[in-house]
């Protein structure tokens, strides 16, 4: 679903209400509980569930689902902070606490996957915003779309953050039997300071590694995303080594920062303990 579709009404929406939400056909309610604190999801209808990747973007895959926009971990260095400003909210705190949740994705995905003209193309899920954060928890998206997905016989791809992938670990294994099913999880750093700082709605690093050990233990492939890099904070040998001890049937990829206008790196760096001076000899 991109929202550049999303038609908005010409009749006066709720004052109170976000801009840019409250005037959209699609949105079902908003709604905000007490084991959620300070955030707020807004639930709607979703219009498509299959985004197609446009050729200039370079990627390995033609084709995304995400079933939320905004995200609960907080990670500073987001690049898809800026997708936020499509609704008039901020890249900021309201990427983190102002949730989008297509609630009826998986019905949407499915019918799409039963057109004719569906070639089976491999589907990418968490290259935007990760489909295992907290919100999962609550809405339970993700077990709909992996059946619609392995259902139909297309191939799927997950990376995330998030270890309420474990739940999900029973029927990715049965999924696998069906379609090429593959995971990767994000562990952009092993510092446990650091990550309160950079990523402070995100599951411990350490508990990220366990994921990691669950997911190849069910028997499925796993893929660690050491990324980003981020220059004088995370670019030791000592961060970059620690995931990788434990090897199993993973491989490891790295890429540095992107640093894309909307991420805040700039305003968390200079809180940071400074790189030693260099000697003067």
């Amino acid at each position: 679903m991109r929202w550049a579709g999303q038609e908005i009404s010409n009749q006066a929406g709720d004052p109170a209400a976000l801009p840019g939400l409250d005037r959209l056909h699609n949105l079902v309610r908003s709604v905000r509980t007490p084991e959620f604190a300070g955030i707020t999801f807004h639930e709607v209808l979703a219009k498509s569930a299959l985004n197609h990747v446009p050729k200039a973007a370079g990627l390995p895959f033609n084709w995304t689902v995400n079933p939320y926009r905004g995200c609960s971990h907080g990670c500073v260095y987001c690049f898809a902070r800026n997708t936020h400003t499509y609704l008039d909210l901020d890249a900021g705190d309201d990427f983190d606490r102002q949730i989008v949740v297509k609630i009826n994705i998986a019905d949407v995905l499915a019918r799409e996957l039963r057109r004719p003209t569906w070639t089976h193309e491999p589907v990418a899920l968490g290259t935007n915003t990760d489909p295992y954060q907290r919100a999962e928890g609550r809405y339970r998206l993700m077990p709909g779309i992996i059946a619609a997905l392995a259902g139909s016989g297309t191939p799927f791809s997950i990376l995330t953050k998030g270890t309420t992938a474990r739940r999900d670990l029973p029927l990715l294994t049965v999924a696998s039997r069906a379609v090429p099913v593959s995971m990767g999880v994000s562990i952009a750093l092993t510092d446990e300071t650091i990550h309160a700082d950079l990523e402070p709605g995100t599951p411990t690093p350490r508990a990220r590694l366990e994921l990691v050990r669950a997911i190849v233990g069910a028997g499925l492939p796993c893929q660690v995303l050491v990324a980003p890099i981020l220059p004088m904070i995370t670019d030791s040998d000592e961060q970059h080594d620690h995931p990788r001890r434990d090897r199993g049937r993973r491989r490891d990829c790295c890429n540095c920062v992107r640093a894309a206008p909307a991420s805040r790196c700039p305003r968390v760096v200079p809180a940071l303990p400074a790189p030693p001076s260099p000697a003067v000899g």
